[in-house]
């Protein structure tokens, strides 16, 4: 007789979840991207984060009714199958999610050598392989264990963020008036910022990773909209607040060339953080963006093995650590595999078109569930029918935006899961009509 586990434990509390997503958004986006954005939009970048702020916003409205409607580990996967009634639609945003979080973790495994260099050179791929390797270990121990770093890691890199804020506008606070506002004046065209958006978005991604928890959470169905809401909230205000301070701070070609430009935020306020702190912190922030990236993957592989949308085995839990943990091993390989492909910025690009693709179809599937309902449903999180209408507008005019090497990558990605779900698809009905005895 099995006695490997049913089910995952549901072990989040409502506090525990929205630290999950805070933690998930305020991570190594802001810290590793700011000057890339200024690099691109220049005094506009502000702008840049605002656009991208928005787009979350109405994003996180549709994710919070659906992961109401929808309390399950699959996440979008499950939430787009339900609205349009296709394996074939949940199978293929599935594999989208998934290849966001292994590249997103691929991105930040990259990012963690570069801060690493402050205490100690070691080859790109070594340090990535080491980070990887690390929080995989962490995301199989269990979901508590998990929550817990990510508290520490949490409370860490917030206390960085508002570091440089206070110590921004602080410096801010020499100048005049006018000088304050020349160093804000947008100086690009809307293309710029726009562009500018495409990478700064990187920064805001997160809270859908805390949807494929949802069968690790105490009441989903009431307390994953409020932490998805609250977490968005905490990262607009804190990122348009940053690059304002960061610009107050230092000239656009000072942020642009550093490569550590929040620190440099911090020496130009007359504040040296002792023995390499803010390089720990900030390599704090990159380890719990790569712990939850690879937790989503494995949580929505393990989601959608249930859903029966790919292989049963990917569902297995370990009969100790009650965690997935062959989707955990596939996580990590696929995550290693990609930080070989590429650099930074065109993961984190690539990382928020697949997911800009994931938004615009969820927006749609929102609106055709609530044209099909008669009533307002009762005892769930419900956003007025208009706020996935923006948010789909605003998801595809972004996704025009980003550069040809990105929509080749998605392009690729697309043709994988199609092939993919052409075969293991044709197999999973078939064992669907032909269940073992």
């Amino acid at each position: 007789m099995s006695h490997e586990p049913q089910a995952l434990r549901r072990t989040l509390t409502p506090v525990a979840i929205t630290l999950y997503a805070v933690g998930d958004i305020l991570g190594a986006g802001i810290y590793a991207l700011v000057g890339k954005v200024v690099g691109i939009a220049g005094t506009s970048a502000w702008l840049s984060f605002g656009v991208a702020a928005l787009i979350a916003v109405f994003t996180g409205l549709t994710y919070a009714e659906m992961s109401s409607r929808f309390p399950v580990a699959a996440g979008a996967a499950a939430y787009s199958g339900r609205a349009f009634a296709s394996p074939a639609v949940a199978f293929v945003i599935g594999m989208l999610v998934l290849a966001s979080g292994i590249t997103s973790a691929a991105t930040v495994s990259l990012a963690f050598s570069g801060y690493l260099e402050t205490f100690v050179t070691v080859p790109p791929l070594a340090g990535s392989a080491a980070l990887l390797g690390v929080m995989t270990w962490v995301s199989f121990r269990g979901i508590q264990e998990s929550s817990n770093l990510n508290v520490f890691l949490t409370i860490a890199e917030a206390s960085g963020l508002v570091l440089v804020l206070v110590a921004g506008f602080w410096f801010a606070g020499r100048l005049s008036g006018a000088e304050q506002l020349e160093r804000l004046a947008p100086d690009a065209t809307p293309g710029q910022i726009l562009s500018g958006a495409t990478l700064a978005f990187y920064a805001y991604i997160g809270f859908e990773d805390t949807a494929n928890v949802a069968e690790e959470v105490h009441d989903a169905q009431r307390v994953l909209p409020r932490a998805i809401l609250i977490a968005i909230a905490t990262s607009c205000a804190m990122y348009v607040g940053i690059t304002v301070a960061a610009l107050l701070t230092l000239t656009p070609e000072q942020l642009a060339s550093s490569s550590a430009p929040l620190l440099d935020v911090l020496r130009a306020a007359g504040i040296e953080p002792p023995g390499g702190a803010f390089s720990i912190v900030a390599l704090f922030a990159i380890c719990n963006t790569g712990l939850l990236n690879l937790i989503m993957a494995s949580r929505l592989t393990y989601g959608m093995a249930r859903e029966g949308l790919i292989p049963a085995v990917l569902g297995r839990i370990h009969p100790v650590r009650a965690t997935p943990w062959l989707a955990v091993l596939l996580a990590f390989a696929l995550a290693l595999a990609l930080a070989i492909s590429g650099g930074v910025q065109i993961l984190a690009q690539t990382t928020s078109l697949l997911l800009l693709c994931v938004f615009t179809t969820l927006h749609l599937g929102l609106l055709r569930i609530k044209r099909g309902e008669t009533a307002r449903p009762a005892g769930i999180f419900v956003t007025p029918a208009w706020t996935p209408v923006i948010g789909f507008v605003l998801c595809l005019g972004l996704a025009t935006q980003f550069p040809p090497a990105a929509h080749g990558r998605m392009l690729a990605v697309l043709a994988t899961a199609a092939l993919l779900y052409a075969t293991l698809g044709r197999r999973m009905r078939h064992a669907s009509r032909h269940p073992s005895p």
